[in-house]
């Protein structure tokens, strides 16, 4: 085999194959494009062109990585920090062993998905620093879940929140009423200085997950007085900020502002300030 087909083969062998939730994101894009009107061979060419432009500048890591996401995960989080058995007087979480028939991870893991594997729960979570182990028990070390840096999971999560967030574009494209629609709404802002944006951040961050986690306990106060017989859907919601590239060498900028850089003085206030 020459080195070249070497290469190729050893390409080919770290690529990942299309899971649902990348099937399901490509149809619904595929399907949004159509509604919004443009052409096929149009979106087909463009997509085949980013496609061969990021194939040397995609990093490769997830099919080496052998942590999977868990997406029933976070809802285990959600348990142990809301039912009485798993939290004291104060309403923080309980330290709890791995197994036992009692306030446990094992008792919490069949709650959520009866499939669960145990050990791969307690390495998800200590992979994703969510719990810490302290002794022979597990400490929540927050609320959530976060998969910053942790590639496969990562890469599953962005595939079914794309998918997600196209499912419900979607959708809204086809509904008839707003009250068929589902919640979609966007702030923006066309000329937010730059200056601004970690204060912005750490506004959003504060905010964002406080409703967030009042969302969650609502489904989950839901979860917890359904009828046994009512059938149940997987819900979500999920918030996002966005951005124009600050690259963009055409920025948005209000004509009636003054082209001049606010660290630089202009002409005439150097002048007065000389006199």
């Amino acid at each position: 085999m020459s080195a070249g087909r070497a290469r190729a083969a050893r390409v080919a062998s770290k690529e990942v194959a299309l899971d649902p939730a990348a099937q399901e994101a490509i149809e619904r894009f595929a399907r949004v494009m159509a509604q919004c009107g443009y052409a096929a061979h149009a979106v087909r060419k463009s997509v085949e062109a980013a496609m061969a432009s990021s194939a040397g500048r995609t990093k490769r890591g997830r099919a080496a990585q052998r942590l999977r996401e868990l997406p029933d995960a976070p809802h285990l989080v959600t348990l142990w920090c809301s039912t009485p058995d798993y939290v004291d007087e104060r309403g923080n979480p309980r330290r709890l062993p791995a197994r036992g028939p009692g306030p446990s991870v094992e008792s919490l893991a069949r709650r959520v998905n009866r499939s669960f594997d145990l050990d791969e729960v307690l390495r998800y979570l200590l992979r994703t620093r969510t719990v810490r182990k302290v002794g022979r028990v597990y400490a929540l070390n927050r609320r959530w879940i976060l998969l910053r840096g942790i590639s496969g999971p990562t890469h599953g999560r962005v595939i079914r929140e794309l998918a997600g967030l196209l499912r419900t574009l979607e959708h809204n494209m086809s509904a008839e009423t707003d009250a068929q629609s589902w919640f979609e709404f966007t702030a923006e802002n066309p000329r937010f200085p730059v200056s601004q944006l970690p204060a912005f951040d750490r506004r959003l961050r504060r905010v964002g997950l406080g409703c967030l986690r009042k969302l969650d306990v609502f489904m989950r106060e839901c979860e917890a007085e359904r009828d046994p017989t009512e059938p149940t859907v997987w819900l979500g919601v999920g918030m996002h900020r966005f951005q124009q590239d600050l690259r963009d060498p055409t920025p948005s900028r209000d004509p009636s502002d003054p082209q001049v850089s606010p660290s630089r003085p202009s002409k005439r206030r150097r002048r007065r300030r000389a006199t």
